[in-house]
């Protein structure tokens, strides 16, 4: 094995590949919801023509995913499928949302919550909190009012689906957005892949390194991953067109972070 290729194998353990992959001791097919199961299937053969018979039984399924092999549930299933996922990964994948006041501190919220559930309802209940948090004005049209949001949708799901597909789910601290006066902040546990993918080559095209395989996939069949690595150049062209600023990566102390500056005309 040449030094590079034992380099690139290091440094994959290092962020957490394969951990989507290992079984989750504990758990068993009982413990995934198969309602999520099959709004899944039911979006992905709608988004990607997965072509997958809905009447399947669940674990052929999972096993057709690569989230469950020899009857082992892995991690992933249970992360992005579980009915429960805390009682396996309490306080390793939550999602903590608060809207704040002003661009300091941590005393005063004026919204707040935690969400808990599996992967998929907890992207869903977060973008919700954003969209219901961030400010939205009404433009006139001829067939009626348009709702136009402070920023696009596809920008916020850009940003939201990287910290759920790219988070570090070894560590025991839970991802936050913040919603501030000047800027939103998306923050997380994460392992940067170097020296292939650093900050820097996050504001141009790079290969796409997702952490975690097995998650990345299932968000890709819902239409809402891209395998392309260019994430994050959607976010930064998205931002700048809509608040003339451009967002800011940061990597320290093992947690990601994305801010994404408001207008300043808009704060007061």
């Amino acid at each position: 094995m040449s030094q590079d290729h034992y380099q690139i194998l290091l440094q994959q353990r290092n962020n957490g590949y394969g951990f989507d992959f290992q079984p989750c001791s504990a758990a068993r097919l009982s413990d995934i919801d198969e309602l999520s199961v099959q709004t899944f299937l039911e979006t992905a053969n709608a988004v990607r023509d997965l072509n997958q018979n809905l009447y399947l039984p669940m674990d052929q399924v999972l096993d057709k995913l690569d989230l469950v092999k020899e009857g082992a549930v892995s991690n992933a299933a249970i992360l992005l499928f579980g009915k429960n996922p805390d009682r396996f990964f309490a306080g390793h994948y939550e999602v903590k949302a608060g809207s704040f006041p002003s661009d300091s501190g941590y005393d005063e919220l004026t919204n707040a919550h935690e969400y808990t559930g599996n992967l998929l309802t907890t992207y869903g209940s977060a973008m919700d909190f954003l969209l219901n948090t961030l400010r939205k004005s009404y433009v006139k049209g001829e067939q009626g009012g348009i709702e136009r949001f402070e920023f696009p949708q596809g920008l916020l799901r850009e940003a939201l689906i990287n910290m759920i597909v790219h988070r570090d789910y070894r560590v025991d601290v839970k991802s936050t957005l913040e919603v501030r006066p000047s800027s939103i902040l998306f923050y997380n546990p994460a392992q940067l892949f170097t020296p292939i993918i650093t900050i820097e080559s996050l504001k141009r095209h790079h290969p796409s390194r997702p952490g975690n395989k097995l998650i990345a996939k299932i968000f890709y069949l819902m239409g809402l991953f891209e395998n392309w690595g260019g994430g994050t150049l959607k976010i930064m062209e998205a931002a700048k067109q809509r608040s003339g600023l451009e967002p800011e990566f940061d990597f320290r102390d093992g947690m990601f972070s994305l801010s994404i500056f408001r207008e300043t005309s808009a704060n007061g």
